[in-house]
C-alpha cells in the first residue's frame, strides 16, 4: 500500500528577500511543477514560508533525483506525517536506523525538533531529548550512539500548528536562485568546457539561459553542432524552455580568413559573433 510522503524543501538566498519574496518562491515553485509535472497525485503547499511537497512513496526516488537539479534548493528532507508524540516518532526512528546497524558497524545519530506551533507544550530541546532517548534506550547494545557536531543519521522533527512530520536527513541542492528570477541571457556556446560551464553557473544565479551555436560544418563537420546540442541538453536539465540557435558561419569565416590579414582573423571572428548574438 502507497504511504504519503512530504518533501520539505529549504531555501536560503530567498528567505534574505524583502516584499518581493513572494516572486522567488513562487518561481521556485514553477520550476518545481515543471520538473514534477508527468507525476501523479502531486500537491505543493506553501505554509508560513516552508514549501511542502505531497507526494505518494513509489516516486520518492525519481522526485528527489530532480530535486536536486533545481537551483534555488538549498537542501530538502523526506518525511511522513505523525502523531506529535515521542513514543510514536521514537518508533518510527528505530524502523529507519535499526537496518543501518544490520551491519554491525556502529552508528552515531542526533534528533533535531523544530517547532512552528509555540503552543505545543514541550520546548524543542526537551522533545529532541525525550526522542532520542527513547531510540538510544532501544538501539543501544546494537552500537547506536548520540553525536552532537557531525552524526551519521539527523532525525528531524517539524511540529506545525496543522501537522507534524519527521524527516530522515537533509539531501543537499545546488543552492543559488530560482530560474527567471535573473531574466534572460544569450550563451555562446562551443563544444569546449568553458562555456556550459558559464552557462550553469549563470543559470544558478537566476537567469535562463538560451545558447547560440555558430556552425562551420564546412570545416569542422557535423560533429561540432551534435557535440553542441549535447551540451546544451545538459544545461537545459537546471532549467526551463532554454533554446539552441544555430547559425551558419562558414561563408563569413571564409570571408574573414580571404579578406583580412592573419593577425586580425580570430578577433573578427570574434567581433562577428557577438554582433549576430546582439541581434538574436
Amino acid at each position: 500500500m502507497n504511504q504519503p510522503r512530504i518533501v520539505l524543501v529549504r531555501y536560503d538566498e530567498i528567505g534574505l528577500k524583502g516584499k518581493n519574496r513572494s516572486f522567488f518562491e513562487s518561481r521556485l515553485i514553477d520550476h518545481i511543477r515543471r520538473k514534477l509535472t508527468d507525476m501523479e497525485g502531486v500537491r505543493y503547499r506553501r505554509p508560513r514560508g516552508r514549501i511542502l511537497i505531497d507526494i505518494d512513496e513509489p516516486q520518492i526516488d525519481e522526485c528527489v533525483r530532480r530535486l536536486r537539479m533545481i537551483p534555488g534548493i538549498v537542501s530538502f528532507s523526506v518525511g511522513v506525517p505523525i502523531r506529535p508524540d515521542a513514543d510514536s516518532i521514537a518508533e518510527l526512528g528505530v524502523a529507519w536506523i535499526e537496518p543501518l546497524l544490520a551491519s554491525g558497524k556502529p552508528l552515531t545519530f542526533y534528533v533535531r525538533t523544530q517547532r512552528s506551533d509555540k503552543n505545543f507544550p514541550v520546548t524543542s530541546p526537551d522533545f529532541s531529548y525525550q526522542v532520542g532517548a527513547k531510540i538510544l534506550q532501544r538501539l543501544h547494545d546494537k552500537g547506536l550512539s548520540v553525536e552532537f557536531k557531525s552524526p551519521e543519521f539527523v532525525l528531524e522533527i517539524e511540529i506545525g500548528h496543522e501537522e507534524t512530520v519527521a524527516f530522515q536527513g537533509r539531501v543537499p541542492g545546488i543552492r543559488g536562485l530560482p530560474v527567471s528570477t535573473g531574466g534572460e541571457v544569450l550563451t555562446l556556446l562551443s563544444g569546449g568546457i568553458d562555456s556550459p560551464v558559464a552557462a550553469f553557473m549563470v543559470v544558478r544565479r537566476g537567469c535562463r539561459s538560451h545558447f547560440v551555436f555558430f556552425d562551420n560544418q564546412a570545416f569542422l563537420g557535423r560533429g561540432g553542432f551534435d557535440k553542441t546540442h549535447r551540451l546544451a541538453k545538459i544545461v537545459n536539465r537546471y532549467q526551463w524552455g532554454g533554446r539552441l540557435y544555430a547559425v551558419p558561419f562558414g561563408n563569413l569565416q571564409t570571408a574573414i580568413r580571404d579578406l583580412c590579414t592573419p593577425a586580425h582573423r580570430v578577433v573578427l571572428y570574434r567581433r562577428m559573433m557577438y554582433r549576430i548574438a546582439h541581434a538574436l
